[in-house]
């Protein structure tokens, strides 16, 4: 059986941002999904969430704007036959850093890394690993006030096979590209 998961991050509500996109609001309304993963910078939580439709289950970790958050700074999850690291990227070195997160991904075993941090979405394989950055949810800029464009990304996992769909607006249009990748034995690769 398959689940849909949606993946969103970095929204900085109500700081920097006071909603998402209408267009984004009403595709995750009327979508099914079976989990959540937010890579933090929330800001304020009830804020957040007040400008979201109702979320699923959720997995979701601290940023470095989530003050006095109760969130763990990582997790790592088991979806199907893949396991994912969430974090936001704080730590990576430069900001986005896939080698570095490639280091991180490696000392824990995972297949999947998804961050955030950088504002920017990003679809990446590196070295047999999938790295995946929702961008912001919001289209908050990486400074205080104005917009940028507004991203996020859904997974369809089936044993192990992985459909990664990003969404992505720059305010005047909604894009959607799509990818398919699989794990063969320890190796992730595109299909």
């Amino acid at each position: 059986m398959s689940q849909r998961v949606l993946v969103l991050g970095d929204a900085h509500i109500p700081s920097r941002r006071d909603s998402i996109p209408k267009a984004f609001y009403d595709h995750i309304e009327k979508t099914s999904y079976d989990l959540a993963l937010i890579t933090g910078d929330l800001v304020r939580e009830t804020d957040m969430y007040s400008a979201l439709p109702p979320l699923p289950r959720r997995f979701t970790v601290v940023g470095n704007m989530d003050y006095g958050s109760q969130y763990n700074f990582h997790e790592q999850i088991q979806l199907d036959e893949f396991k994912l690291l969430l974090l936001h990227g704080t730590q990576l070195r430069p900001r986005g850093s896939i080698a570095h997160l490639w280091e991180v991904v490696q000392d824990v075993g995972a297949d999947i890394a998804v961050h955030g941090h950088t504002h920017k979405a990003s679809i990446d394989l590196y070295k047999d690993r999938l790295f995946l950055n929702p961008g912001t949810v919001s289209g908050a800029t990486g400074g205080w006030g104005g917009k940028t464009d507004a991203s996020f990304i859904e997974l369809d996992l089936d044993k192990n096979k992985l459909e990664v769909r990003l969404f992505y607006t720059n305010w005047k249009v909604v894009k959607e590209s799509e990818t398919h990748y699989q794990k063969q034995d320890t190796q992730i690769v595109r299909v």
